[in-house]
């Protein structure tokens, strides 16, 4: 069963485009955040993408070798 899609007819049909765009990037995020929650609960490792800054490396195009 589909969930209604209240909208607002009082905004501007961009600002409402804009708004569902936002939403639906809000709930990947959140359904991104519940999967990482399960995954630590049930002992699976968790691979991070991002790094520390520290970590962050840049190669440097003009030396010769190994980046």
């Amino acid at each position: 069963m589909p969930l209604p899609n209240p909208t607002n007819h009082h905004l501007p049909p961009h600002l409402r485009e804009v708004c569902s765009i936002l939403a639906a990037g809000l709930l990947r995020l959140r359904s991104r955040a519940a999967e990482e929650a399960a995954r630590e609960a049930s002992g699976e490792s968790v691979v991070r993408l991002h790094s520390v800054p520290g970590q962050r490396l840049c190669a440097n195009p003009r030396r010769k070798g190994d980046a």
